[in-house]
């Protein structure tokens, strides 16, 4: 199953945080990790991902997703 870490920038739920949530193919988990700064957070991502940047329909806290 495909696993896909999506980073939001000051999501709803956690403000002032960076967060990625973790989804397997298009449903979310449980499964998040928080920082204060969005090279920290990225510094948490398991190894191996490659980011993909925001798309313009995006949500505008979305930041990117790593796969």
């Amino acid at each position: 199953m495909l696993e896909l870490w999506t980073i939001y920038d000051s999501p709803i739920d956690l403000p002032g945080r960076f967060v990625a949530r973790k989804w397997l193919m298009d449903q979310p988990t449980n499964e998040l990790l928080l920082d204060k700064t969005l090279d920290g957070l990225r510094a948490k991502l398991p190894q191996g991902l490659t980011c993909l940047q925001r798309s313009p329909q995006d949500d505008p806290r979305i930041v990117e997703t790593w796969i």
